[in-house]
C-alpha cells in the first residue's frame, strides 16, 4: 500500500500542472482588440441635450460614420444604426439597451485607423438631460 502513495501524489501533481498550464494559456487572447503599433489620441468628449425618452440623436464619429441612438429611460441609451462611410467598416459592441453603447469603425485594409464612440446620459443634477458622447481617433 505505501507504493501506491508516491502514485497517487505524482498524479496529483501532475493534475495540478495540467490544471495551471491550461490556465495559462485561457489566460492569453487568442486575438487581441487592438491592431499591434495602434496609438490613439485624446478622447474628445461633448455633452448635449438629451433627445428625450423615446426619441432618437445622431452623431458623427470622426471620419468613420454616424451613429443614431434612442433614449430608452433616464439612464439607457440604444444603438438604433451605425451607418459606416465607404471604405470603412462598423462594428456595434453594444446593440442591446444599454448604459453606455460603443460603436467601432474601422478603415478596411487598415486595421490601426480607427474611429471608437461611446456614449453615457447623466445621473448626476436631472438624470437623463445630459447626453455625453465620448469619441477617439486611432492610428
Amino acid at each position: 500500500m505505501t507504493i501506491w502513495h508516491p502514485f497517487r501524489s505524482a498524479r496529483t501533481v501532475l493534475a495540478i500542472a495540467v490544471v495551471l498550464g491550461g490556465m495559462t494559456i485561457a489566460a492569453t487572447p487568442a486575438a487581441a482588440s487592438t491592431a499591434p503599433g495602434i496609438t490613439c489620441g485624446p478622447k474628445s468628449t461633448t455633452n448635449n441635450p438629451a433627445p428625450g425618452i423615446g426619441n432618437q440623436a445622431s452623431f458623427p464619429v470622426g471620419n468613420g460614420g454616424t451613429v443614431t441612438l434612442v433614449q430608452e429611460s433616464n439612464t439607457t441609451l440604444r444603438v438604433t444604426d451605425a451607418h459606416a462611410k465607404s471604405g470603412w467598416k462598423v462594428n456595434v459592441a453594444t446593440s442591446q439597451t444599454s448604459t453606455h453603447p460603443h460603436v467601432g469603425f474601422q478603415r478596411i485594409g487598415m486595421p490601426t485607423d480607427q474611429e471608437r464612440f461611446w456614449a453615457h446620459m447623466n445621473t448626476q443634477g436631472t438624470p437623463g438631460t445630459v447626453l455625453t458622447v465620448v469619441i477617439e481617433s486611432c492610428a
